[in-house]
């Protein structure tokens, strides 16, 4: 039983990869359709108006632990990280970040200062942009708020692991008419955000990103294959239910 489980898991990994590489090969050709998100639309638009204006964007990474399961919004916020600074390389103002944890600031401010290759010159980067804003959720709500109030912030995108205090932190950007995009990874988080009049990404969204801002073809490729293997499964799913019905078995 044991060897037969394993070799569906190795199935579905050799499914998701064919899939993968026919999508990407595909996205060399012509861009590849993906469902269009309000929520994505706003952020690029937004991001570009940021940077016309002369004013901040900020990323909030959080305060998960990098190593345990908040690493992939952890990631994932670094991959936004870094196409913004792509995006807003002409800015007086580069992206800030918080984050409410040790190794996720240390990840951001990395990233931060690797842009110098990307066009941002050194002189408008400082350790200030990248920080530590607690460690607990209101010691981070608290140090989030200043970078709202007082940085020229234009943009808010609230991702990583973001519980009730998010209330507090959006109520604030809100008073600064900044533009907000929560993407929490944590159901209080989006819970609360779906409650407020921002855009809001919940459950997969989040780690889509990537795919919507166009960093490679492999993040719109990935998403498709997921769809296809939701499709298979769901066939899958209907086909067994009927066999049963007429008292046969698949497997």
């Amino acid at each position: 039983m044991v060897a037969f489980d394993s070799l569906i898991g190795l199935m579905i990994i050799g499914l998701a990869t064919a899939l993968m590489l026919v999508f990407s090969a595909q996205a060399r050709r012509s861009p590849l359709p993906v469902r269009p998100i309000k929520a994505m639309e706003h952020l690029a638009r937004i991001v570009g108006l940021t940077v016309e204006d002369g004013r901040r964007i900020h990323i909030s990474f959080g305060r998960g632990d990098f190593l345990d399961s908040h690493a992939a919004s952890t990631v994932t916020n670094t991959g936004l990280l870094k196409e913004i600074l792509k995006r807003s390389a002409g800015s007086d103002r580069p992206p800030s970040i918080t984050s409410g944890d040790g190794l996720s600031t240390l990840l951001a401010v990395d990233t931060l200062y690797s842009s110098r290759q990307g066009g941002i010159s050194p002189d408008r980067i400082d350790a200030r942009r990248g920080r530590l804003a607690g460690t607990t959720p209101m010691s981070f709500a608290a140090g989030v708020l200043p970078a709202l109030q007082s940085e020229q912030t234009s943009m808010f995108i609230a991702g990583g692991m973001i519980g009730a205090e998010l209330s507090l932190i959006l109520d604030s950007a809100e008073d600064e008419s900044v533009s907000i995009l929560a993407a929490p990874d944590s159901p209080v988080g989006q819970a609360v955000a779906f409650a407020k009049p921002v855009d809001v990404l919940l459950g997969e969204e989040i780690f889509a990103l990537p795919a919507y801002l166009n960093m490679g073809s492999i993040y719109a490729a990935s998403l498709l294959a997921q769809d296809a293997l939701r499709w298979i499964l769901i066939i899958f799913l209907v086909m067994a239910a009927i066999l049963r019905a007429i008292g046969l078995t698949l497997l």
